[in-house]
């Protein structure tokens, strides 16, 4: 996920906040109780003030002094953070779980990129599953994302990973940390809920970025909006659209990706209505809206 800087607080404000939770699922809670050490009683509680924003500014706050719980969404308004998405731990529900933790566990060179990584919680799982916290790298455009992130799991003298602020639309560009990770080669990337926020002219620009920091062989996996029918649709920043994609097209992209990069790619994926919130006042996708699991693969 990534941050957009234009979309006001009004906006945010009326349409993508829901109070705040009653219980999280059982992946979220399992992650924060056994890596976080979080008291089981006491999860949603954490959850809700570290993250949390309710519907008033923060200067409208009861508790003028109560920052924590404007920063989460404050830092990144997106549908993904107020309707509490975040909370699904996507690359543990993903197909290929289970061998991108025997590569990244076989391999201590082996290195994991989380591309767009909100507040690093896929990136803990992983290391919760056994997988040294060295290996993984987490990076977005909102540096405050991934400090609140050590706040929501209480691990920020024990986390060996490293956090990097990037742009991707800077590519090598920006130096480091950028032009570092294009040098030392990414064996998985792990990319949800992001391509899918910008028009299908950016998204090709953005993907051929992320094509130069994949080691052959390396993958690209995740998930994001996609369509039944897919198009140009409206985005969050007014009179701004993004796409979404099918298998179809996002294979297209892909394959004009290789040709402007001089490598090859197979993607595979599917649709499917897996949290899909298309009706009522706060419906963020539509009636044609479907989950877009994915997977890419370097083939050259």
């Amino acid at each position: 996920m990534a941050a957009t800087k234009n979309t006001s607080n009004a906006d945010r404000h009326q349409k993508w906040y829901d109070p705040d939770i009653e219980d999280v699922n059982p992946q979220i809670r399992h992650l924060l109780e056994a890596y976080s050490k979080v008291p089981s009683p006491g999860v949603v509680k954490h959850v809700n003030e570290i993250v949390r924003l309710n519907y008033l500014s923060i200067a409208e706050l009861v508790n003028p002094n109560d920052h924590q719980r404007a920063r989460g969404f404050a830092a990144n308004p997106y549908p993904c953070i107020g309707h509490y998405r975040f909370l699904n731990l996507t690359l543990l529900t993903h197909p290929l779980y289970e061998s991108i933790l025997a590569r990244l566990m076989s391999n201590p060179s082996a290195t994991y990129l989380d591309l767009g990584c909100c507040f690093g919680q896929d990136l803990r799982q992983l290391v919760l599953d056994g997988v040294p916290s060295s290996q993984l790298i987490g990076l977005d455009i909102e540096g405050p994302l991934m400090d609140l992130g050590y706040e929501l799991f209480l691990d920020h003298n024990t986390l060996e990973s490293k956090f990097a602020v990037a742009d991707i639309f800077q590519g090598e560009s920006q130096g480091e940390p950028w032009a570092g990770l294009v040098a030392r080669g990414v064996d998985v990337i792990h990319c949800s809920a992001f391509f899918h926020l910008f028009t299908l002219a950016e998204q090709f620009e953005a993907a051929k970025s992320v094509a130069k920091l994949v080691k052959n062989g390396g993958i690209i996996v995740g998930r994001q909006s996609g369509s039944v029918k897919p198009s140009e649709v409206p985005a969050i920043k007014p009179g701004s659209t993004s796409f979404r994609h099918d298998v179809r097209t996002l294979a297209e992209l892909w394959e004009k990706v290789g040709a402007a990069t001089g490598t090859k790619w197979k993607v595979e994926g599917s649709l499917d209505e897996v949290g899909v919130q298309n009706k009522g006042k706060n419906a963020v996708e539509d009636e044609n809206s479907r989950r877009l699991l994915f997977t890419i693969t370097r083939e050259e």
